[in-house]
């Protein structure tokens, strides 16, 4: 049976409380779903959940797969949710508990094939460690560029040019050069060590 990670944001159909919670650090949401408070744990889920899907599909998960790890790691961050030692770490918590979730599905597949005489390699992924740096150096650009890399290179949708351009008001033209732009700025903050 699958738990709704997210509730609905209908209650805000003008979006803006969720634009504000969008600016709010991870310890302050934190306390906000300690609370009780249902938009702010929208709000982290709507902030990590690209990067948790991105992390068990690296894993070598199917999309099918990565999405019900994505959501058993949710679930993990519910229970866990008192319990977090560094609540301005929770990216890096994330990434760790959604690896190993991915790693208990390949090895239960593997487990799998192999009573079934199927021989299995595992797939080649990033370290958790790498995920982790992108993600903050994500996290340090401004909004529109973070939001078009995670649009390009993390959505689960695969947007076409013209839906993303679509979404940020912009030709499709206009894309690769704000693309190239924001990927030198992110190149910079990861040159600088800013991550």
């Amino acid at each position: 049976m699958k738990v709704r990670i997210r509730s609905a944001r209908t209650e805000d159909p003008t979006g803006d409380r969720m634009d504000a919670l969008d600016a709010i650090n991870d310890a302050r949401l934190l306390e906000g779903c300690r609370n009780g408070d249902a938009q702010s744990w929208d709000a982290l889920v709507h902030r990590y959940e690209r990067l948790v899907f991105s992390v068990a599909l690296r894993s070598g998960l199917t999309p099918v797969d990565a999405a019900d790890v994505t959501q058993v790691t949710f679930i993990a961050l519910l229970e866990a949710c008192d319990r977090l030692r560094d609540d301005e770490r929770l990216a890096a918590w994330l990434i760790t508990v959604a690896r190993r979730k991915a790693w208990r599905v390949i090895r239960q597949m593997s487990r799998e094939r192999v009573s079934e005489g199927v021989a299995t390699e595992p797939a080649p992924s990033l370290s958790w460690e790498d995920i982790a740096i992108l993600h903050d150096a994500l996290l340090r650009l401004e909004r529109p560029c973070r939001e078009l890399l995670l649009a390009l290179y993390f959505d689960s949708d695969k947007p076409s040019y013209v839906e993303i351009a679509a979404r940020f008001d912009r030709s499709v033209g206009g894309i690769g050069p704000m693309r190239g732009r924001c990927l030198q700025r992110m190149r910079r903050l990861l040159d600088e060590g800013a991550v």
